[in-house]
């Protein structure tokens, strides 16, 4: 492996096969996975005719982290990935930030969300409640 970060398919003792930008930390002996994406077998009818492709999905679906270090010894190969797998990475990348970039967007409410009434309006209509009764 390179020394330099560079997109790679990568099948993995697991069984997963992941598609990421990869870098060898040579130090460690480890990879340094970057926005990785699980690669599935996907399936659709047209008619009588099936059509076999692939799609991503996110790899590691509860966190928000986008780096991820896995030992040399839990991959079995790994290839260089480039052209139109790459322009597809590039566009479901593309996505998955920007959903989550919405996700992330902290909501600012109004200064008068939530408001009820001042402090006297109420306290008016509690005392006229009390001596109705």
């Amino acid at each position: 492996m390179n020394e330099q970060e560079f997109l790679a398919t990568l099948k993995l003792v697991s069984g997963e096969e992941v598609i990421s930008m990869v870098l060898y930390l040579e130090d460690e002996d480890k990879v340094l996975l970057s926005n990785p994406f699980l690669v599935e077998q996907s399936k659709q009818r047209q008619g009588q005719l099936e059509v076999v492709g692939f799609s991503f999905k996110e790899w590691v679906m509860a966190s928000f982290d986008d780096m991820y270090i896995i030992s040399r010894d839990h991959i079995i190969t790994i290839t260089e990935t480039k052209g139109p797998i790459e322009e597809f990475y590039k566009k479901n990348l593309e996505k998955i930030q920007s959903s989550k970039q919405l996700l992330h967007k902290p909501n600012k409410l109004p200064r008068k969300s939530g408001y009820l009434g001042s402090i006297a309006d109420t306290k008016n209509t509690l005392e006229n409640i009390y001596k109705k009764s």
